[in-house]
């Protein structure tokens, strides 16, 4: 289940990959502008050229899947990448720059947030968490390239081989043990310093009962803090066959589950986990037709025609933006 699920994040670069060659990230007004992160594609082609040195098979992979990633795709990793980058931003600038702010990553892959987030938050502390595998090429690709080493100022413990620097910190750990996830959380982290906890695609492949268990720890380890998750829903409209098509075409093209897709199958289900939190959560499609500017929709509508819309609403509709904050 392990290799399975990890498939996942190669799927996930290969179409930040897509989207970046087409122009679709970053976006000049949304993250450049108001999250400061220059250097996104530099970053992402560095990894990728990285990545091909620690293993040509999954360079491979990602680079073939990226060649191929349709307009529609496109669109679905903007408003994915976009929205978790925003809220992060609305967070930490509520927080200010004079108070020390953690982010706990969970389920990481090859996700590359926190270089442009250390780079421009001189109180952060950032910590990905992900299976001992997922972390073990994520740490050796960092290592590989000079300039992800330098930016991230890691250095590597020779007898360990483990990188980190004094803001970040790589935990490999099965987020499926909660006694482990919640003894390494502890070990690096503290209660008391306000918290954001990204889950991004994670919760929908954990069964309820672990992904209950998860949420709740986390929240009751933390005094304060957010937590940002992005995850599809199965729909609950009469009629609405997309999370049933959806979990079929999983389990037989790959043999992987999605355990909650259809019992958190709305937004405001899925809001429900999260226990004794102020929620809000929105649908991509309501992301995109009303909190895209005018402007921005117009710079995405030029990068590359778009006909399938109605499969891009359908598409959107059954992904969401969760945002909990206790």
């Amino acid at each position: 289940m392990e290799r399975i699920v990890q498939q996942t994040d190669y799927d996930a670069l290969s179409c930040r990959i897509s989207a970046i060659s087409k122009g679709y990230l970053p976006s000049p007004s949304l993250q450049i502008e108001r999250c400061h992160y220059n250097g996104y594609r530099e970053m992402h082609v560095e990894y990728l050229r990285a990545l091909k040195n620690v293993s040509m098979k999954i360079h491979s992979k990602v680079y073939q899947v990226a060649k191929t990633s349709f307009p529609v795709m496109n669109y679905g990793t903007y408003l994915r990448t976009v929205s978790i980058d925003l809220a992060l931003d609305e967070f930490l600038k509520l927080v200010g720059e004079d108070r020390k702010v953690q982010v706990v990553n969970l389920g990481c892959g090859s996700d590359l947030r926190m270089v442009p987030l250390l780079r421009n938050h001189s109180n952060l502390f950032y910590v990905d968490v992900d299976y001992e595998s997922s972390i073990s090429v994520k740490r050796k690709v960092l290592w590989e390239s000079p300039m992800l080493r330098e930016m991230l100022d890691l250095k590597r413990e020779d007898a360990t081989g483990e990188v980190s620097s004094e803001r970040y910190k790589l935990l490999p750990c099965d987020l499926n043990r909660l006694d482990q996830t919640m003894r390494g959380l502890e070990a690096l982290t503290g209660p008391d310093c306000p918290t954001v906890i990204i889950s991004e695609c994670l919760l929908c492949y954990m069964a309820d009962r672990e992904s209950q268990q998860l949420i709740d720890s986390v929240k009751g380890f933390y005094k304060s803090g957010s937590w940002i998750s992005y995850d599809p829903i199965g729909g609950s409209a009469p009629g609405d066959r997309f999370g049933v098509i959806m979990q079929n075409n999983l389990k037989e093209s790959r043999n992987l589950d999605m355990p909650t897709l259809m019992v958190y199958n709305s937004t405001e289900k899925y809001a429900s986990r999260f226990h004794g939190a102020d929620t809000t959560a929105s649908d991509m499609w309501e992301v995109l037709t009303s909190q895209i500017s005018n402007e921005e929709s117009a710079r995405l509508r030029s990068l590359q025609f778009l006909d399938e819309i109605e499969e891009l609403k359908v598409m959107q509709k059954h992904y969401l933006l969760l945002v909990a904050r206790w």
